[in-house]
């Protein structure tokens, strides 16, 4: 157990045997740390080294190693705490993050800003699960996304979002966007009877993300949908702590660092926990069964890591998306449960009767979950 001054962070390393993994997590610790040779390193110095905690086999040349590490490496910055988790050892091989200690977020973040309960108070929906679609594709002008948008809305669907690639095209530009957008959602709100949330893109240079966030909010945007990848991802901290909308956060970028199996992060760790720290209220992942799908196990594990009990942070919504039509929806909300926002782009607009139609017969098999 790390005191409260240290923290605790686990690897899963590659290694021959346990001295080779031994060795390798030494130098793990004194890469994320000082940086430099340990005889050169001054007494004073020698206060920030990392120390081995545990070693344990977890599969044929594979090692589970524990390392403790002072919080006087980061203190209360949240870029220097993910310089130390993954600075320059990402630039090694055969190195995964499987854990970090929680109290790390307990001091330094205080995750969602209205999480799952807040996102279901504003649709006024307590139980079931919610459904989520795309405005798309690229090159739509803004007077053909806000159509679209208004169909959707009129069959009753729970959360609208900008596809990850609208940004600030001269197709259609983002206040011009922005500004159609909402007002067919509040049309179409009209024809529905209900409540339907909208997620504009935000993303952008870090230098006018904000911007655009103040420009959604006054616009009368619901929430916003940001690629924390792109936008560096203490961005999402930044906006939390704003608490005006919640956060859709969206994986776009971020492959690289979950996808290899022996590098990087756990996909639960890094989208169900430290996303979720950060102050995503919810977070997309590529669902089992679509184009760039994650296993069922890992989705489930994610899912988890985003609604678990998490000191007092707001649990988030899981947001898996492809491989999902409304022939496996129920197959789905069996596996994933009704604390989940299921997204559907392609399967809704391939359907023949329209927009709205299609829209309708999503939210009838969610209500039959109610």
């Amino acid at each position: 157990m790390a005191s409260s001054a240290r923290f605790t962070i686990t690897y899963r390393i590659a290694a021959g045997s346990e001295d080779e993994a031994v060795q390798f997590a030494e130098k793990i610790g004194t890469e994320q740390s000082v940086e430099m040779p340990l005889e050169a390193v001054p007494e004073s110095g020698k206060l920030s080294l990392p120390h081995i905690i545990d070693m344990v086999q977890w599969a044929e040349n594979l090692w589970d190693a524990t390392l403790t590490y002072p919080k006087s490496l980061f203190d209360s910055d949240t870029t220097q705490l993910m310089n130390v988790l993954f600075g320059n050892i990402s630039m090694l091989h055969n190195i995964k993050l499987i854990d970090i200690d929680e109290s790390v977020w307990k001091d330094n973040l205080h995750g969602p800003a209205f999480g799952i309960s807040g996102i279901r108070k504003k649709l006024d929906v307590t139980k079931r699960a919610l459904s989520c679609t795309a405005l798309k594709p690229i090159g739509l002008s803004p007077a053909e996304l806000a159509e679209n948008a208004y169909q959707f809305t009129s069959g009753g669907i729970d959360i609208i979002k900008d596809d990850h690639g609208l940004a600030n095209q001269s197709s259609a530009e983002f206040t011009s966007r922005v500004s159609a957008v909402v007002q067919a959602v509040r049309i179409g709100e009209q024809a529905s009877g209900k409540k339907t949330l909208y997620f504009p893109n935000i993303t952008t240079s870090p230098a006018y993300v904000l911007d655009r966030f103040h420009e959604a909010v006054e616009h009368g945007a619901d929430g916003v949908l940001v690629s924390p990848q792109l936008t560096g991802i203490e961005m999402l901290h930044t906006l939390s702590n704003r608490g005006h909308l919640p956060l859709m956060a969206h994986p776009a970028f971020s492959g690289s660092f979950v996808i290899h199996p022996n590098h990087g992060f756990t996909p639960e760790l890094y989208y169900g926990t430290i996303w979720r720290a950060l102050g995503a209220d919810s977070v997309i992942y590529p669902n089992t069964g679509g184009r760039f799908s994650f296993t069922r196990e890992t989705c489930i594990a994610i899912n988890h890591n985003l609604r678990t009990d998490l000191h007092s942070f707001y649990k988030t919504f899981p947001t898996p998306a492809g491989g999902i039509d409304l022939s496996s929806l129920e197959q789905e909300i069996a596996a994933y449960g009704n604390d989940t926002i299921y997204l559907i782009g392609g399967s809704l607009y391939k359907q023949k009767d329209g927009l709205q139609a299609a829209t309708e017969n999503f939210q009838t098999v969610l209500r039959s979950y109610e």
